[in-house]
């Protein structure tokens, strides 16, 4: 279920917005941007529980290689799944941190009271 969820979401980020282009010229949204795929690759990581989540970032480059070319007003720019290749070199190591997270958090949890 969490891997369809995370399909979902990023199949709308990729064509709602990263093929829109919805954050050209912008220095501020970039890194803040950034920041928030981070946080929600961990949070996917935390919430899936399975290492194969490591494979969904490389489901998406497929899933996007239909989306084309992104509109631009400045230059040419590379196709969304090119753009999205960049970007699993930052997801999998985000959902990595999740899943090992959350293997600590259930470790932690399943000790005794005395030994915590």
């Amino acid at each position: 279920m969490g891997s369809l969820a995370y399909l979902t979401v990023g199949v709308l980020w990729l064509y709602g917005f990263v093929d829109q282009d919805r954050f050209e010229g912008s220095d501020w949204r970039d890194w803040s941007l950034v920041a928030l795929v981070l946080a929600v690759h961990v949070a996917f990581g935390w919430a899936i529980r399975e290492w194969a989540a490591l494979l969904l970032p490389i489901a998406l480059v497929f899933l996007a290689v239909p989306a084309g070319y992104p509109e631009s007003q400045f230059s040419e720019p590379l196709p969304v799944w090119i753009g999205q290749v960049f970007f699993v070199v930052v997801e999998i190591p985000a959902i990595a941190v999740g899943l090992v997270l959350r293997a600590l958090y259930d470790g932690w949890r399943r000790t005794p009271w005395p030994s915590r």
